[in-house]
């Protein structure tokens, strides 16, 4: 939990840097797959909006971190469920033959991408509940 009083600033300054830190997990996750399992066909901007994709929501669970701290009796449980919730919805889209922009999903795309959505919920979560 975060150290003192909840705040909303201090929220999202935990949120955006486990979102950072997240970020740079999953940039290094993507290269490194791509070059290992030889991945063909990532869209060119795929970093970076794997970049945007991992920090926003991870600053966002941080504002509901803190409204759930602020008005509930038992805001961090709901905000774990909520987590849990949000990671295991948000892997179904990987498993899609076609990709947001209309072009095929690569190869192996879902063991590139599933990982990505739990190292980002997991480091945010983590970042978010520790405050620091």
């Amino acid at each position: 939990m975060l150290n003192g009083k909840i705040t909303f600033w201090k929220s999202l300054k935990s949120g955006i840097r486990g979102g950072l830190i997240a970020a740079g997990v999953n940039v290094g996750w993507l290269f490194s797959l791509t070059y290992f399992l030889t991945i063909q066909g990532i869209p060119k901007g795929f970093p970076i909006a794997v970049v945007f994709s991992t920090i926003l929501p991870i600053a966002l669970a941080a504002l509901l971190f803190a409204f759930l701290l602020i008005n509930f009796k038992k805001g961090n449980v709901l905000f774990y469920l909520i987590a849990a919730g949000f990671t295991l919805l948000s892997i179904f889209p990987s498993f899609q033959p076609i990709l947001p922009d209309g072009n095929p999903a690569p190869a192996n795309f879902a063991i590139l991408t599933v990982p990505m959505h739990f190292f980002a919920a997991i480091i945010g979560v983590f970042y978010i509940a520790k405050g620091k």
